[in-house]
């Protein structure tokens, strides 16, 4: 059988070597954008770093002084100085959080102790094995070399007792509910009805109602008095219920000695890793003038804007005049030395200029999504979070003209200081709650839209008898015109950290 031959074409697009690094710099925080110039200058002697702010803020500025009798020295700082001087306390004021780690911490308590090698060996292992909360990574098991003997559970068991007993109390545990339980332990204070709480009952304090609580304790011990058999320790906690059961006053003091302990013992130390956050775009409401709209700023709604990018933590770059001159000069005769180092001059600067060609996209897109957000929630800048309207990545990538992919680079990782505080750019990107009649500029609210209602509502009714209910909050929600079903509710009321009616 003949086969026909078809001419097939496929089309392929490929990135460009400036593409991929515009699109890669675009998805940097400018911290890391200033860690990639400075690596970038090292390794290519054409790109040049001209000036930066934040080294200059370190150095002392100078000033003009005069020397008076009492030898004190006055001075009046200039305009570059008082720049200085700004720069130097933004310095101070974003330094490295320096505070001791929980590691460090524990282990200077642990070493000052006398162990034997085997045990201080294991006591460090599970130190380093701690999160930022004071709590097991892997399974302190895994710890345990089995070829090694003295290895044992009760080996392993003693040496945590020891870790949890440092200040401060409770670390080296597998969670929450465990930390507690060694906290009450180690007081020595707590009451029955705290150690069985917190001996894997915790969940009976949901919702945290002596009555409910003492209910679901006394549920559980005639289930566990009709099994079988029971272990010694819930032997001994049937036997204590049947001599003398708890009382709604054994329950309402313990429920209060548990809100006297940690749950996160190591909340108060330093972590390994420390995170800076540093705005890129800076968003001021200013009167709208003839002369303002001239400069170009943003306008919306009413309202006019001043978008400044933050350069101030970049540092300047530009192309080296000495490299500039050696590619313009021209060299009769050159041999295959001269002719070798051109070509590395010439190509050193044609990278050096897409990095800076990279660079300016970066910050081109940046301002222009950041204008097209501030057009698009010009009420939520001038009036706050509850005007926040629901916006998409894809809507901005239309109006500026590029793939939503690149909107989604350009937010990632990167902050906008407004009147309303600092916010991520995914912040304005929110989605659509459904709303009933004419209200709003979309007839829809935003998700943050209606968590800032919700909080609002509670605010106003926080000294009534008996706590708004998710239903409540629903219909009282309905009465602005804004229709979210219950559940909806009790998940926006969750993500603002606020307690259910049973607990407030």
């Amino acid at each position: 059988m003949k086969l026909s031959a078809r001419a097939v074409q496929v089309q392929q697009q490929r990135m460009s070597q400036q593409q991929i690094m515009s699109l890669k710099l675009l998805a940097m925080g400018s911290l890391d954008l200033r860690d990639e110039i400075y690596g970038k200058a090292a390794e290519n002697p054409a790109l040049e770093i001209i000036g930066d702010s934040l080294e200059r803020g370190t150095k002392t500025a100078r000033e003009s002084h005069s020397r008076f009798s009492d030898n004190t020295r006055y001075g009046s700082a200039s305009a570059a100085g008082e720049l200085a001087s700004d720069n130097f306390q933004a310095a101070l004021e974003s330094h490295v959080d320096d505070r001791e780690t929980l590691q460090e911490h524990l282990e200077r308590q642990f070493n000052s102790m006398r162990h034997a090698p085997e045990e201080e060996a294991l006591g460090l292992r599970l130190i380093h094995n701690l999160d930022v909360n004071g709590f097991h990574l892997l399974a302190p098991v895994s710890l345990l070399d089995k070829n090694n003997p003295l290895h044992t559970p009760a080996f392993l068991q003693e040496c945590m007792e020891k870790i949890r007993a440092l200040d401060p109390v409770g670390t080296c545990c597998s969670g929450t509910e465990e930390s507690l339980f060694v906290q009450a332990q180690l007081r020595g204070d707590a009451s029955d009805a705290v150690l069985f709480i917190l001996d894997g009952h915790l969940d009976f304090l949901n919702p945290p109602q002596s009555a409910k609580v003492l209910k679901k304790i006394e549920t559980f011990f005639q289930d566990r008095a009709v099994l079988a058999f029971t272990g010694e320790k819930e032997s001994a906690l049937l036997k204590r219920a049947q001599k003398e059961p708890f009382t709604e006053a054994d329950i309402d003091a313990a429920i209060s000695y548990i809100r006297t302990l940690e749950p996160y013992p190591a909340r108060n130390f330093s972590s390994s890793e420390a995170h800076y956050i540093s705005p890129d775009v800076y968003v001021e409401r200013i009167p709208q003038t003839e002369e303002d709209e001239k400069n170009g700023l943003v306008e919306a709604g009413g309202y006019s804007f001043k978008l400044t990018l933050a350069r101030e933590s970049l540092p300047k770059i530009g192309i080296s005049k000495n490299y500039a001159a050696l590619a313009e000069s021209e060299e009769k005769n050159a041999g295959e030395r001269q002719k070798t180092e051109k070509r590395f001059v010439l190509d050193a600067i044609r990278d050096a200029k897409v990095f800076i060609e990279s660079v300016q996209f970066r910050e081109a897109t940046i301002a222009r999504a950041c204008a097209e957000i501030v057009r698009r929630q010009a009420r939520f800048f001038a009036e706050g979070p509850r005007y926040l309207l629901p916006l998409r990545q894809k809507d901005i990538a239309e109006a500026i003209g590029v793939h939503e992919a690149t909107v989604s680079r350009m937010a990632s990782g990167k902050y906008v200081q407004c009147d309303q505080g600092l916010f991520e750019i995914g912040y304005f990107f929110t989605n659509a709650v459904g709303s009933e009649g004419s209200g709003g500029d979309s007839g829809t609210n935003s998700k943050e839209s209606v968590k800032y209602e919700i909080a609002q509502i509670l605010q106003a009714h926080k000294d009534d008898k008996k706590p708004l209910s998710d239903q409540r909050l629903a219909d009282a929600l309905a009465e602005k015109g804004i229709k979210v079903a219950r559940r909806t509710v009790a998940k926006y009321r969750a993500e603002l950290h606020i307690n259910s009616s049973y607990e407030r």
